[in-house]
């Protein structure tokens, strides 16, 4: 035997050793860092199993210790791969799978977690007696196999899970300590006392310098990590690359580094040939698919033009390869079907699911061959390679195509976005604003000269460096003190990856993750192309069936009269065994039996596999005397069962690879390290040494003037004579002195206690590196690299007192009392009126009596709005910069009522007389609606303190949709420019989506209101030298508003069914995405509270807190609970309540 491989086996052994000592050190960094240089040395296929084993169970350790769903969910997908390659005889791969299908409530991972339990617990039961660990494992398998089963045939919704909403705050925050708020004060003190010379060098960081403070606070270590970024900038001129963990290669180009990781570390799936590869369909179709009429063809009429009049239908004129000129049949059924068909290919087509070869199938299906009309002159006539082909079908065919699409998935609920949101946090904290140039000896940093003018807003991702002179800063004029700021804001981030720890170990765990995601992926893309070929080979077989059928035929058109006919049957039992010993590469002689078999037993769908190939023989020896008619119907309807197989397989292939290139974008993001926020936190720190250098400085230097002065004021005494004014006037000349003294030396001190303090910090954080056990590290020990931000918990409001009407929720605002002059003229004039219900009053007045819906409305309809979180943060943050100088008497009515609310101080009954005062204003300035969408306009275009002067307008920041509409003609190709046009949300019929939602079933609602927006359509205006053609108009927003509000149009003659329906059409969430262009892909809104009105008119106001829907009523002395949203569904049904108003709140995405 080859002495190598025990040498090999013996490096292994102490590899694994080595990673095992560092995991049970709590080092998982350095653990998978010594894997990784395994795999990258032998490739993750030549290693042994025990490898993969160790990073998998490496990966589900950190899978349990993270805090955040989305990044425990990374760790889980990333560890199924390793565990997968093991073959070990264990549950967790099993078990990972599962708990990703719990998180997701996905039957995609059910069904493979059961899939994964039942294939160990085959290889458990191969092994015959087992120990009493592997009984273990064989019912903890067995146990997620059956929980596994039962969960999918109850059904899964596929959703991902939603995180409670956290309070907004930059995950970067300062660390304002005491000591660093007199640090801060005497900081600014120094840098306005700086001439502008002096502050321009400061900003000049000394290249020789930072190496000294660097080996004086890191030692060798830190001086190398520094001189490796100073190496790599001088040679390369950039900050920023891409470094790969596994091998630890530098690449300065992304695409570079893409190519990279599919080729030498598997982000791809390599396949044989690219033979039979689905492609997606190319922008010129998709253009044909949006742009087309889709009106059904009279194909008897039109094959009846093509055989009469020729030459005429050459003529026909295409756009965007639909002509007009075909005959068209009136078909209410067919018109329906083709609409649902082109909703189905524009849905799968911006799901970038929309494979050529589906598309292909439906136009070249020989429709016209029924009436002897050939291919040729089907391409004569342009009728090849254009979706028109498709309207000359008639039902049943439009049926199967549309049953087809409907089967075809545009979504995979494979947890990709949570990984996405993970990655996103991670790289949200290590973007880099600051420009940090050199000068042409490379001898000085020169930092950004926007820090000398104030903050730097924009990132700075390209990391360029240019040689500049060292004048740099000749033109630049310091303005105010934000380089103070910069220097003391210390980010809140995890120890675990500081300067001057090694680039590769930043977010390596993730990082590793992520990579072994892919890995599975490419193992899942793998399988379905595999399943694709099983299929085309059962294909190519019935084909062969089908062929030797035919010529059959042919034989007995030839053969003399009274020769004998062999039936099909007989004749397939025949070819079967001259075939039965054929095994070479599929399709082969077995395929061909075990198909032939199917065809015989009018198998309903495919067997790609049967255990005995003789039983298989003799049952079709048995099966001979079957009629002709019966054997071609069963080819063909295994042909049709295989032809949808491998289209559906095409698609669910393209499914995988958007999810594979998508992780595969997110590992690269990740991959990006930027040597400048590596070296940040130094450069602050090191700067502010330097900055506390000349305090102390100057400090001395005034020391030294009083002391001079001291002296001289003495000398001076001694020579005069005595006196007892001359004598006063001394001593206190030397009083004034020490103190002066006294304040310097203070200053002195204080600048030497923050430098000594900065040092000591330093010296502790690089000892406390060391050991993970203890010091600093001690927290963080216990988290990922991707849980490196501090959770802060949002502030809880005090409680509110229930007032009588209810006005909000004791969770939300809090007891309101107001902080102007009028409200505190309103308490006194209440305290005088004890008991006596202000609104009452008012209604009194023939006014207010005769406006009682619009009371309620007006009413419900504030409620919805004090219910939006971020409306009250907003109105919280910028109650000070509310106008005072408002005109009218709406303005102050509703800038009392909202000024109220934002102080969080309402005293009971205060509600009522605000509410008053604001219902008879409104009523005085117009014409009083009561329709609660009227109203919400009303408020949104009189509320004062939407305008000031000092902030931007808060219906614009909040409310406003900026809509631009683009048309672009598909004739002739012009784009006019319609100017931008402002809206407070969109208005929709409710029956219009109760209609669609019956029509198509499971739609979305978003892809609901799309398709409504669908029938709305532009002329190409032949004023503006158009053509005068009708097309598509595409919606565009640059902004997502925080608040998307959605109002709904009644007939009010509803059912209770017809509500149920329209209610239950309404979601949770919506992706605007879907709507607009110009948004990022799943930009979700959700909904946080609306208004909707009862049969009696009565308005009430529905609103979600705490994972649960409270309902709110004018005469309701305090909510009432309604539950869930499908409680909310059943309530509008019972209570025949129609929604009017949907307010649907923005989610960060880090929250989605």
């Amino acid at each position: 035997m080859d002495p190598s491989i025990f040498e090999t086996a013996e490096e292994d052994a102490r590899l694994e050793k080595i990673a095992k000592d560092h995991f049970a050190q709590g080092n998982h960094i350095k653990a998978l860092e010594v894997i990784e240089d395994a795999f990258s040395k032998r490739g993750k296929d030549n290693v042994p199993g025990m490898f993969h084993y160790l990073q998998g169970s490496i990966l589900y350790h950190l899978a349990k210790r993270a805090k955040k769903s989305d990044v425990t969910f990374a760790f889980l997908l990333g560890c199924v791969e390793p565990f997968t390659d093991d073959f070990g005889l264990h549950a967790f791969s099993a078990r990972a799978l599962l708990e990703m299908a719990e998180q997701l409530d996905s039957e995609l991972y059910y069904k493979k977690a059961e899939k994964d339990a039942e294939l160990r617990l085959s290889l458990l039961e191969s092994c015959g007696e087992l120990d009493p660990a592997d009984l273990e494992t064989q019912r903890t398998l067995a146990n997620i196999s059956n929980e596994a089963e039962l969960k999918i045939l109850h059904g899964c919704t596929g959703k991902s899970p939603v995180p409670a909403l956290e309070e907004s705050k930059e995950a970067r925050g300062m660390i304002m300590s005491d000591s660093n708020k007199a640090a801060d004060k005497r900081l600014r003190s120094q840098w306005a006392s700086m001439s502008v010379e002096a502050k321009k060098n400061f900003m000049k960081v000394s290249v020789s310098k930072l190496r000294g403070y660097v080996e004086r606070l890191y030692g060798e270590e830190g001086k190398k990590a520094l001189d490796e970024v100073l190496d790599s900038t001088r040679i390369d001129k950039k900050w920023r690359f891409w470094l790969c963990r596994t091998c630890s290669r530098k690449f300065f180009y992304v695409k570079k580094f893409r190519n990279h990781l599919e080729q030498e570390h598997g982000a791809k799936f390599k396949r044989a040939t690219a033979k039979n590869m689905p492609e997606m369909v190319n922008e010129a179709l998709a253009g044909m698919i949006l742009d087309g009429g889709w009106e059904p063809v009279d194909a008897v009429a039109a094959a009846d033009m093509i055989k009469t009049r020729l030459e005429s239908v050459k003529e026909f004129v295409y756009e965007e390869g639909w002509s007009k000129d075909w005959p068209l049949a009136e078909d209410e059924e067919r018109s329906n079907l083709l609409k649902q068909i082109q909703y189905h290919l524009v849905l799968l087509w911006e799901s970038k699911v929309l494979c050529f070869t589906t598309l292909e199938w439906m136009m070249e299906l020989p429709i016209l061959a029924r009436f002897e009309v050939t291919e040729s002159l089907i391409a004569e006539c342009g009728l090849v390679g254009t979706p028109q082909r498709i309207c000359f079908w008639d039902c049943h065919e439009l049926k199967r195509i549309r049953d087809l699409l409907k089967l075809t998935k545009f979504e995979r609920d494979d947890g990709t976005d949570l990984v996405c949101r993970a990655v996103e946090r991670l790289c949200g904290r290590t973007g880099v604003k600051e420009k940090i140039e050199f000068d042409e000896q490379f001898s000085f940093m020169l930092l950004d000269k926007r820090l000398l003018r104030g903050k730097i807003d924009p990132f700075d991702d390209e990391g360029t460096i240019d040689a500049c002179k060292h004048d740099y800063y000749a033109k630049t004029q310091p303005q105010g003190d934000d380089i103070i700021t910069w220097l003391l804001d210390y980010p809140l981030i995890d120890g675990s990856f500081e300067f001057p720890r090694s680039a590769r170990a930043h977010n390596l765990d993730i990082w590793v993750a992520i990579l072994r995601a892919i890995h599975y992926t490419c193992r899942d893309w793998g399988t379905k192309y595999a399943r694709k070929l099983e299929n085309l080979y059962y294909d190519k077989v019935l084909t062969d069936a089908k062929n030797l059928c035919t010529r059959e035929d042919e034989r007995r058109r030839t053969a003399p009269e009274g020769e004998a006919n062999v039936a099909y049957a007989s004749l397939l039992g025949d070819r079967c065994e001259e075939l039965k010993t054929d095994n070479g590469d599929p399709p082969n002689g077995r395929n061909f039996v075990f198909a032939v078999r199917d065809v015989l037993e009018r198998a309903p769908d495919p067997t790609f596999e049967f255990d005995d190939l003789e039983a298989s023989l003799d049952l079709i020896h048995g099966l001979k005397d079957l009629s002709d008619g019966t054997v071609l119907e069963s080819i063909d309807h295994l042909k049709s069962v295989v032809t949808d197989k491998v289209l559906l397989a095409d698609s669910k292939i393209l499914l995988v690879e958007k999810s594979r290139i998508s992780l595969l974008n997110e590992l690269t993001r990740l991959s990006a390290f930027d040597y400048r926020s590596y070296i940040r936190n130094l450069l602050r720190r090191f700067m502010r040494n330097e900055l506390n250098e000349i305090v102390k400085m100057d400090a001395l230097a005034k020391v030294a003037a009083a002391e001079a002065d001291l002296l001289s004021s003495e000398k001076q005494e001694k020579e005069k004579k005595s006196g007892s004014k001359s004598k006063k006037r001394g001593v206190i000349k030397d009083e004034l002195n020490e103190i002066v003294k006294m304040d310097v030396l203070a200053k002195v001190a204080a600048a030497e206690a923050d430098l000594l303090s900065s040092e000591k910090q330093e010296k502790e954080k690089k000892s406390g590196s060391k050991n993970k056990k203890r010091g600093v590290i001690k927290k963080t020990s216990t988290s990922t690299s991707a849980d490196i931000e501090q959770n802060v918990e949002p502030e809880s409001s005090p409680p509110l007192k229930l007032v009588e009407e209810d006005c909000i929720e004791p969770e939300d605002t809090l007891n309101i009392a107001s902080n102007t002059d009028n409200q505190e003229e309103t308490a006194k004039d209440m305290q005088n009126k004890p008991g006596e219900d202000l609104l009452s009053k008012h209604m009194e007045s023939p006014l207010v009596a005769a406006a009682t819906k619009c009371n309620l409305a007006l009413d419900m309809t504030l409620k919805a709005l004090c219910k939006i979180k971020v409306l009250k943060e907003y109105l919280v943050l910028n109650q000070d910069e509310f106008a005072d100088n408002q005109e009218g008497q709406v303005p102050y009515a509703l800038r009392d009522f909202f000024t109220a609310f934002a102080s969080k101080t309402i005293k009971e009954g205060m509600y009522s007389y605000l509410l008053g005062n604001v219902l008879a204003s409104l009523e005085e300035a117009r014409s009083m609606s009561s329709d609660a969408a009227e109203l919400l306009v009303s408020i949104l275009e009189f509320w004062p303190c939407w305008r000031t002067p000092d902030i931007e307008s808060c219906v614009t920041h909040i409310f406003t949709l900026e809509e631009y509409e683009r048309m672009s003609c598909s004739k002739c190709r012009k784009n006019p420019n319609y100017p931008e046009q402002s809206s407070y949300g969109v208005v929709v019929a409710a029956d219009s989506i109760r209609d669609l939602k019956r029509a198509f079933g499971k739609m979305k609602l978003e892809d609901i209101l799309k398709l409504i927006r669908m029938e709305y359509k532009m002329l190409c205006d032949a004023k503006t030298e158009g053509c005068g053609k009708t097309n598509f108009v595409h919606h565009i927003i640059s902004r997502c508003p925080p608040i998307f509000t959605i109002v709904l149009k009644w007939e009010k003659n509803e059912t209770e069914k017809e509500i149920h329906e329209t209610t239950k059409a309404l979601h949770r969430e919506i992706d605007i995405s879907r709507l607009y262009e110009g948004m990022e892909p799943n930009t979700t809104y959700r909904l946080v509270s609306m208004v909707g009105c009862s049969e009696e008119e009565e308005y009430i106001c529905l609103s979600f807190k705490k994972n649960l829907w409270v309902s709110y009523r004018h005469e309701a002395l305090a909510k009432k609970a309604v539950g869930g949203w499908t409680n909310v569904v059943r309530f509008c049904e019972k209570m025949k309540v129609r929604p009017e108003i949907l307010f649907y709140e923005a989610v960060p995405k880090l929250d989605q």
